[in-house]
């Protein structure tokens, strides 16, 4: 009504220009112009368009590229797998096509991919297509495309933005039934930025060096989270806050839970209202810590004094609280620069409005976290999910009250992120020549410390030692110059700390080696150069049978060339023929004669036309049933063939060339194309004759059943409900006293095995008949447990299968397909570490060693400690 009203105003004028017509003749037309003008726009009858307007309209529109799970900003990380979701429109008419990318070259290879998948668009309704891609190098925009299968010319091209995720970086996504504008200042926390910066004022360098990136949808209760579980890998934590959990689609609930047993880290939000209520019966039912009581309490100042006192505010030099901190004496800022933290600060909630706790009943297992020991009153509940963590936390960290609390920055950090503490470099306060004191320098963490997400083909690791009897001969990649054209150098755990600084020169740029984080590759990178998949390519080399000649052969033959076309040639032509100008007829004869000649001296009888190799890795987390699968395999052939692997009964799978470690400067760039939908496909792998070409593939498979470890009063035994039949099974452990494991023989399908009461010392090799040697691989999977809280004390399975699994399909088909199937299953991880520790409390962290005064970029003036300027002040 207020709408028609507003309308009949606004028409009002035009009756009076009517009325004027009759007044002023001259000026009809014009006015009767402007009044239909007029009509059109305030008529309550909205305008169609005419046809000749619609043909006026550009065949395509493209309104928005997305990268999932950000709403605006296409953070994309290196290395990883994202979906890229583009929402456009056919004006014209029906479109049957293709959207894909332009050509991105990989690393270390002669190849560039396309990334693609159909595009079925319907007249004048707005579509929104998704696919995933693998970026290795993230560019500035990605140039997309429409394409008709069999047509020259795109119909439809277009560039979409790109920003960098750092490879130290990850991602925190909120999921909120409400606004999430609560969250908007934990951008400013220090839990989601380091402590220290070379350069603060380089606002480049201070978005790099970011720890987190927080992502608030835009709108409430509808996250753009990936369907794709491989498109996960880059979130670390998911704050859950009061979400109607059947806003996920089910493919969507299915990648949570695959993400959350493989290290993923749950966080649901308590507090005010129904928080809790709408998981029961929800997917999330039997992986909750705990449930909710019915019962709630209101917490005054007096009842957060514990809280307060145990997680105090961080002493910075330019404080959230205080943004210009008044001048300190000497004394004072040596003090206060002596401890990471400052005195407790209360939290203050208004008289009328005190925060409200939602309390949890604990289930059987879980930790609590207490609020205070006295009472026994708990404010959350958390355990393990597979590798990951969920937490029940019964008040609401957007409550004004804690919002106005200076240590809700140590909160979020030690209880919600759960994110170490940083360990401090400076044993002695620093001075400038001038006499101001440098704040303290902190190490950076790296992307290991900031999520649990792990992926064991990916991220497998093994001590150094080990490492040395796996790579004997291994050396250091070379840098890109001196490789294969756009080749980035990836770097082992325990070499010179270059990996980041390659990867991203401007966070690192100022930074000393102390400085940078613990040198490691980025977490879950599909990486070719990482300990697992280098071990396969080196198997998969010896059991081809293909080998290069060796260059006394080469030599062999080039002598032999050198002394037939010269000497012997002449002397023939010039004593036994009598013609010795026919010597330069002889010469392409001879040529020719000796490329044959070698060609069959360097060639031998393979038995078959088209061969493939594979070595699988089957990974299982904790009583789940679906496990994760890593294909890395070679394909030779007698001639020149181009294969296609598609995975027809998988839309989840990803595949991609494998870095074969031979790739020369100049050779020849092919184009190969991973097409998402409607069936997952490789297509355009080109292998010559007496070469091996590489594939690596990912995939989620259900097993059946899950294989547990099971405790009770006569011992410990290991329940193998899959249809696996585990040969040269053993289970690991690795506790603080040292490594121990216990050798359990072939596990058939459903059977069991008592684990023996005490464990063995080195490893029994495993017996084998076959080509591919499973005992190099339950060496690295076996050693590769790593060392932080929340892995030592970890129980692990490692076992074999012959043969390769199946799922995939090879287009020719091979004549010859070999394989091994590597098995790891986590029986046991340690209980979450509590946020108490002295890995995340900084009051309990010791300082480092500190570094060579020749790696300081500034100078180091110890004289100054006695007697300072008296003016000094601190200089972050």
């Amino acid at each position: 009504m207020r709408t028609r009203a507003c309308r009949s105003r606004l028409a009002l004028p035009s009756w009076l220009l009517l009325g004027l017509v009759a007044l002023a003749p001259a000026a009809t037309a014009q006015i009767t112009e402007q009044e239909e003008q007029l009509l059109q726009k305030l008529g309550d009858a909205p305008i169609k368009e005419t046809a000749e307007q619609v043909k006026l309209r550009a065949p395509f529109e493209v309104f928005r590229t997305q990268v999932a799970p950000f709403d605006v900003l296409p953070y994309v990380k290196p290395s990883h797998w994202s979906t890229l979701s583009v929402e456009l429109r056919a004006n014209h008419d029906d479109y049957d096509g293709l959207v894909q990318t332009a050509e991105i070259p990989l690393l270390g290879l002669p190849t560039a991919m396309v990334y693609r998948r159909d595009a079925r668009l319907v007249r004048e309704a707005r579509s929104r297509v998704s696919f995933q891609a693998f970026l290795p190098i993230v560019p500035k925009e990605l140039s997309l495309a429409l394409v008709r299968p069999d047509s020259v010319r795109p119909d439809e091209q277009w560039l979409s933005p790109m920003k960098v995720l750092e490879p130290h970086q990850m991602v925190i996504v909120v999921m909120s039934r409400e606004t999430t504008d609560g969250y908007a200042r934990w951008n400013q926390f220090r839990a989601l930025q380091p402590l220290y910066l070379e350069d603060p004022t380089n606002a480049t360098a201070v978005e790099a060096a970011r720890y987190y990136r927080l992502v608030l949808p835009l709108e409430a209760g509808k996250p753009l989270v990936s369907p794709h579980p491989g498109s996960w890998s880059t979130i670390s934590h998911i704050l859950w806050d009061n979400m109607a959990p059947e806003a996920l689609s089910p493919a969507q609930q299915q990648a949570m839970l695959d993400w959350l047993h493989w290290g993923g880290q749950l966080i649901l939000l308590g507090g005010s209202g129904p928080s809790f209520g709408s998981l029961r019966d929800s997917f999330l039912q039997p992986y909750l810590p705990g449930e909710s009581s019915g019962e709630s309490a209101l917490l005054n100042a007096a009842d957060l004094k514990p809280l307060s006192e145990a997680y105090q505010p961080l002493n910075r030099p330019s404080d959230l609280d205080d943004p210009q901190p008044q001048p300190l004496s000497p004394q004072e800022a040596i003090e206060r620069m002596g401890s990471q933290y400052r005195e407790p600060v209360p939290i203050l909630p208004a008289s009328n409005r005190p925060i409200f706790l939602d309390l949890i009943k604990p289930r059987p297992g879980a930790t609590p976290i207490a609020l205070d020991a006295s009472t026994g009153r708990i404010i959350g509940a958390e355990h393990r999910v597979g590798r990951g963590r969920v937490l029940m936390l019964g008040l609401h960290p957007t409550d004004p009250a804690m919002i106005a609390w200076p240590g809700l920055d140590t909160f979020v950090r030690r209880v919600i992120l759960r994110r170490p503490d940083e360990i401090k470099i400076d044993h002695q306060p620093r001075f400038t020549p001038s006499g101001e004191l440098l704040a303290p320098r902190y190490r950076h963490l790296a992307g290991g410390d900031l999520s649990w997400y792990r992926i064991l083909a990916r991220d497998a690791s093994a001590p150094t030692e080990i490492r040395a009897e796996l790579f004997p001969q291994s050396k250091r990649i070379s840098s890109p110059g001196e490789s294969a054209p756009g080749n980035v150098p990836i770097v082992p755990p325990q070499s010179d700390g270059s990996f980041l600084s390659r990867l991203s020169p401007t966070w690192a740029q100022g930074m000393s080696a102390t400085e940078r984080p613990t040198t490691e590759p980025p977490v879950a990178s599909w990486i070719d150069a990482n300990d697992f998949p280098r071990l396969c390519r080196s198997s998969l080399e010896t059991a081809s049978g293909i080998s290069i000649p060796s260059s006394r052969f080469v030599l062999k033959i080039v002598v032999s060339y050198i002394l037939a076309v010269i000497p012997l040639n002449w002397l023939l032509c010039r004593f036994v023929l009598k013609r010795k100008e026919w010597a330069w007829l002889f010469v392409p004869i001879l040529a020719l004669g000796f490329a044959v000649g070698v060609e069959r001296a360097a060639a031998y009888d393979l038995g078959y036309d088209l061969a493939c190799d594979e070595i699988n890795l089957i990974e299982v987390q904790p009583g789940y049933t679906r496990a994760h699968l890593t294909r890395i395999g070679s394909l030779s052939t007698s001639g020149r063939v181009r294969f296609s692997m598609s995975f027809p009964n998988d839309p989840l799978a990803l595949a991609l060339p494998f870095d074969h470690g031979r790739s020369l400067r100049g050779e020849e760039v092919t184009e190969s194309i991973w097409q998402s939908s409607p069936v997952p496909l490789l297509g355009e792998i080109r292998v010559q004759p007496r070469t091996l070409s590489m594939f690596r593939a990912e995939q989620y498979v259900d097993l059946g059943g899950s294989i547990r470890i099971v405790a009770d009063g006569k011992g410990r035994r290991i329940d193998n409900g899959s249809g696996l039949e585990l040969k040269d099974a053993r289970v690991l452990e690795k506790t603080e006293a040292g490594s121990r494991s216990f050798p359990v023989g072939t596990l058939a399908p459903g059977a069991s095995a008592v684990l023996p009461e005490a464990g063995e010392e080195g490893d029994t090799p495993a017996k084998f008949d076959g080509p591919l040697d499973p005992n190099p691989y339950l060496r690295l999977l076996g050693h590769s447990i790593g060392e932080r809280p929340e892995e030592r004390g970890e129980v692990r399975l490692v076992a074999w299968l012959p043969g390769h699994q199946p799922g995939s399909r090879l287009d020719p088909e091979v004549d010859r397909h070999r394989g091994l199937t590597m098995v790891v299953v986590h029986l046991a991880y340690p209980a979450v570490p509590g946020p108490d520790g002295p890995r995340f409390d900084g009051r309990m962290i010791s300082t480092i060693a500190e570094p060579p005064a020749e790696q300081e970029p500034e100078p180091r003036i110890q004289d100054h400690v006695a007697e300072p300027d008296p003016n000094s002040k601190i200089v972050p």
